[in-house]
């Protein structure tokens, strides 16, 4: 009997929802989606770009999933214009070169993800030195995805080739499985 109460307890347990938390997260205009400088192969911009926010502390589990959340009515201002984190309206970047010939880090998304425009929000997994794990992506106004293997954080940021004249913040919540 203690042994059918045991193995009924366990499968209880394993079968329960695992517990998760919140994280507010404050994602500058300024901020690219990865370092440039861990990442020299996948390359974006002028340079002018600030470093990405970044979630780190989840549980490195293929099996969990991480979701992104952007604040309703949250914008930013580009070229003094307010903008979602969908990015520009109608401006399409995808693998194209911006000003200067420097390419859009939605050069290096999945081309079945596109079209992804201008200044849209974009988050990438990375391991410990900042290197990229797997392709970046758009978030939109909210995604939910499966953390890669030994994935050591999620960085975000913009879809721009110029930084500088960025204002403001978008405003997300990630929610991450506890360890």
């Amino acid at each position: 009997m203690m042994r059918k109460i045991m193995c009924a307890a366990i499968l209880l347990a394993s079968a329960a929802p695992a517990m998760a938390r919140d994280i507010p997260v404050s994602i500058d205009a300024r901020s690219g989606p990865w370092l440039n400088k861990a990442n020299k192969k996948m390359r974006y911009g002028k340079g002018d770009e600030q470093p990405p926010a970044m979630v780190s502390g989840f549980v490195n589990d293929t099996a969990e999933k991480i979701a992104i959340m952007v604040e309703d009515g949250a914008v930013t201002q580009v070229d003094g214009q307010a903008v979602g984190p969908e990015g520009l309206e109608g401006q399409a970047v995808d693998d194209q070169p911006g000003d200067g010939g420097k390419y859009y880090p939605s050069l290096y998304a999945p081309k079945i993800l596109y079209p992804n425009n201008r200044h849209a929000l974009i988050a990438a997994f990375v391991d410990a030195k900042g290197g990229l794990m797997g392709r970046p992506f758009a978030v939109g106004k909210g995604a939910r995805v499966t953390i890669p293997d030994q994935a050591a954080g999620l960085v975000m940021g913009f879809n721009d080739v110029s930084f500088a004249g960025n204002s403001g913040a978008l405003n997300v919540t990630v929610t991450v499985p506890d360890e």
